[in-house]
């Protein structure tokens, strides 16, 4: 089952979206301060993405991981997620 959680500037509680089982459910209770380091972490990875030299792009992507990995952990409940931003 593929999950999608979208992230953005959805409201004031700092929550996101999630599409399971056929709809979308509202998910609150993620802090400001973490969604906004998250979003910044996703947009590094994006642009490190345009990068010519693999071992860079590499070495740019695992620092991220390893930085967020584990606030994305908790949100995406495993299972395949599709983090748009």
């Amino acid at each position: 089952m593929f999950q999608y959680i979208v992230l953005g500037s959805i409201g004031s509680d700092a929550g996101y979206w999630v599409f399971r089982d056929g709809h979308w459910e509202h998910v609150g209770g993620w802090g400001v301060d973490a969604l906004r380091e998250v979003q910044a972490g996703i947009a590094v990875l994006k642009a490190s993405s345009q990068l010519r030299t693999p071992e860079l792009a590499q070495s740019i992507a695992d620092l991220v991981t390893k930085a967020i990995g584990p606030e994305l952990a908790d949100h995406a409940a495993g299972g395949h997620t599709v983090i748009i931003t």
